[in-house]
């Protein structure tokens, strides 16, 4: 499955018209990373981008575990920093070790869809964020191990592959996220139709 230019920008014009607050709280968590509140940030996405789980995890979230992850996945963060979507190779075994450990130590202390959420939020260029929904619709293991992300990612490159993107100020793999987003807006949508309608004969 490759995805063609114009459908590709119609479903991002999608995404534009249906977007909610949570990409101004977006752009708000990037500017608190960038001024050092890293902890802050991270939390701030993942009660918004990932409330509907997140609001359960929090029994079980201790923030002093939770900065020992992210301190010890720094540095692997700062190796990867000036590496993109677009030219990373998923093929070199360090790269792929770089990453499945940083996924790794973050799904610990917030699970698989957040630690995702953190990757992308720290290296926009690089990370793609993915949930239940998502893996679903790509056919990725709901197991979601180190070796699964990088799967995603790797099919993410292939269905991609076609598109040609030069808004420097939306990364790619950003925008990757938002077709994904659109996508399942859609699917969850139609569902709720059908339900909807089952109710109503």
């Amino acid at each position: 499955m490759k995805i063609s230019q114009k459908e590709f920008e119609n479903t991002i014009k999608e995404f534009e018209r249906i977007v909610d607050v949570r990409d101004q709280l977006w752009d708000r968590a990037r500017k608190l990373l960038e001024n050092g509140y890293e902890v802050d940030a991270y939390i701030l996405i993942l009660a918004t981008w990932n409330f509907a789980r997140f609001r359960y995890f929090i029994k079980i979230f201790y923030l002093d575990k939770f900065g020992r992850a992210i301190k010890k996945t720094n540095p692997i963060f700062k190796k990867l920093r000036n590496k993109d979507f677009e030219s990373i190779d998923l093929n070199n075994k360090i790269i792929k070790k770089d990453i499945k450990d940083i996924y790794s130590e973050i799904k610990k202390v917030a699970e698989q869809t957040g630690a995702s959420k953190i990757m992308a939020l720290k290296n926009p260029k690089l990370f793609i964020m993915w949930d239940t929904e998502i893996r679903r619709i790509y056919k990725i293991s709901n197991y979601s191990t180190p070796d699964d992300y990088i799967e995603f990612l790797i099919k993410m490159k292939d269905v991609f592959s076609k598109i040609k993107w030069n808004n420097k100020k939306r990364p790619f793999a950003k925008v990757i996220d938002e077709y994904n987003y659109a996508i399942v807006d859609k699917i969850r949508s139609e569902r709720k139709k059908k339900k909807n309608k089952k109710i109503n004969i």
